[in-house]
């Protein structure tokens, strides 16, 4: 029995400063201030936090908000490092630029490198000279919505000098495209690029110093044009829409890819065959093909009368072949396998010389036609049942090793195989 004499020991305060500053850096000001009730030790020592963060939900009213957030830069200690600014202000209106201004300059003066922004539209393009002013910025982030009132109003980048700090960019605003293609190229260190930003125009994209790229081209974009010398990751999310009619990619280092499409139909898969042919030199594909809408025969004028249609190759483009895959060495590949896209895999299979290894996940056919309660079999997946008695996924290792790459080209086939295998 423990014996409830011994006095309990405050583990928390025996803590070195330090360590207790950087568990406070993960809090978000609002809590970080209240550890002041904690000790007397604690009374102060959120004020030197190397993290600054404040979320406008937070509060019951916008006057609130602005008051706490100037009274703890007022109390922020003048001695410590302000490294992390994050402030998550009103997004349904324009905040005060000369307010925002201020805080930003205070945490400039404070050794600010990481800003994180996520403010109204009409706030951001008032704010960039500022913002672009401070040249120890390592990364920067803003997130930003449009009011209904300013939705076809993109923010202007305005010229500047590069931020030679810059490592880390993420970007998820209505802006100028030619605007914001200028400032990348300008920023000669920077290594992390995520844009998110709905593009008006062309999306035309280009550094000679991004290692990683995170990118989302969402509906309306006519053409696609990368160029990125130093890129060793692409993590691509794209809507293969009627308007986009061109995408070219020039990534000679790329080693690991990352694309998901949306809205694949037949006319659509030259420009799925076009972003395959930039990504050849990868050693590692994951591919997302979104469900497949098929080419529905003249006849069928509805759907409740819909009996048959044309299935596509939604990875061969009809008349032209697969593109070489040289050093991909694994593939995970989510998609629908109905009959021709089984197909188009076991082609993707044989222009991979070196793979060795592959993951297979089946999704559904449309859901609109099961509406009408009626589920052809051709949506149906064809991959070979595995060890949990469905043919949802697969998984097949060690391709290189005798003749298993060809063992699983004659399983995904249908064929029998002369050895028993594993999926």
């Amino acid at each position: 029995m423990a014996d409830s004499n011994v006095e309990e020991v405050d583990r928390l305060s025996q803590l070195p400063e330090a360590l207790l500053l950087q568990i406070l850096s993960f809090l978000p000001t609002k809590f970080a201030a209240r550890t002041s009730l904690l000790a007397r030790r604690f009374r102060h020592l959120w004020t030197a936090s190397p993290s600054f963060e404040l979320d406008r939900s937070d509060f019951s009213n916008g006057r609130l908000f602005n008051n706490v957030t100037s009274r703890c830069l007022r109390l922020r200690d003048r001695s410590a490092p302000l490294l992390s600014f994050c402030l998550k202000a009103n997004w349904r209106r324009p905040f005060s630029i000369k307010l925002i201004s201020n805080w930003l300059n205070r945490a400039h003066l404070l050794g600010l490198r990481d800003l994180s922004l996520h403010i109204h539209a009409e706030t951001i393009e008032s704010l960039f000279p500022l913002i672009l002013s401070f040249g120890s910025l390592h990364s920067l982030s803003i997130n930003s919505v449009d009011s209904d009132m300013n939705y076809g109003n993109r923010a202007r980048v305005p010229p500047s000098c590069p931020l030679t700090q810059l490592k880390y960019l993420c970007i998820t605003a209505r802006m100028s495209e030619s605007g914001l293609r200028t400032f990348i190229m300008e920023q000669r260190n920077l290594e992390y690029l995520c844009i998110k930003s709905p593009f008006g125009t062309d999306a035309d994209l280009s550094s000679q110093s991004v290692k990683t790229l995170k990118l989302r081209v969402e509906w309306g974009v006519p053409k696609v044009y990368l160029s990125f010398s130093k890129l060793e990751f692409l993590d691509l999310s794209i809507s293969l829409s009627r308007e986009l009619k061109q995408f070219h990619g020039d990534m000679p280092v790329l080693r690991k890819a990352l694309v998901e499409t949306i809205a694949l139909s037949e006319k659509n898969v030259p420009m799925l065959r076009d972003i395959l042919e930039s990504i050849t030199n990868v050693s590692e594909l994951t591919l997302h093909i979104g469900t497949p809408y098929p080419k529905i025969r003249p006849s069928a004028t509805c759907l409740r009368k819909l009996t048959s249609f044309d299935l596509f190759h939604p990875l061969v483009e009809p008349g032209k072949d697969m593109p070489m895959f040289p050093n991909l060495r694994s593939l995970r590949l989510k998609m629908c396998f109905y009959e021709n896209a089984l197909h188009d895999l076991i082609c993707l299979i044989h222009h991979s010389p070196v793979i060795d290894s592959l993951h297979l996940i089946h999704v559904e056919g449309p859901s609109q036609y099961h509406n009408y309660r009626w589920e052809p079999e051709i949506w149906h997946s064809n991959l070979p049942l595995n060890s949990e008695g469905n043919r949802k996924y697969a998984h097949f290792s060690n391709l290189q090793i005798g003749d298993m790459k060809s063992e699983v080209i004659k399983l995904l086939s249908g064929e029998k195989s002369s050895k028993r295998q594993k999926t």
